[in-house]
């Protein structure tokens, strides 16, 4: 079965569904779907901001010195 089709499905069973229970079920999924997308957007765009502050304060490393770091790191 398509996505599509599943889709149509899945609309027509709750749109004729009379169970309160299973209605109450599918708000709560789509409610907590909807604010953990939200909820982790902004937190990668929180992310995103400090790095950009820490880039612009001189707060980074080269790739040069990671991979000295890396091979120091190695030879012990």
């Amino acid at each position: 079965m398509t996505t599509v089709a599943e889709r149509k499905k899945i609309a027509e069973l709750v749109l004729n569904t009379t169970d309160e229970d299973l209605l109450e079920k599918i708000k709560e999924l789509t409610l907590s779907h909807f604010t953990a997308t939200k909820e982790f957007i902004s937190e990668y765009n929180r992310e995103i901001e400090e790095a950009v502050e820490r880039i612009q304060g001189g707060k980074f490393k080269t790739q040069e010195e990671v991979d000295a770091l890396l091979n120091l790191w190695e030879s012990k």
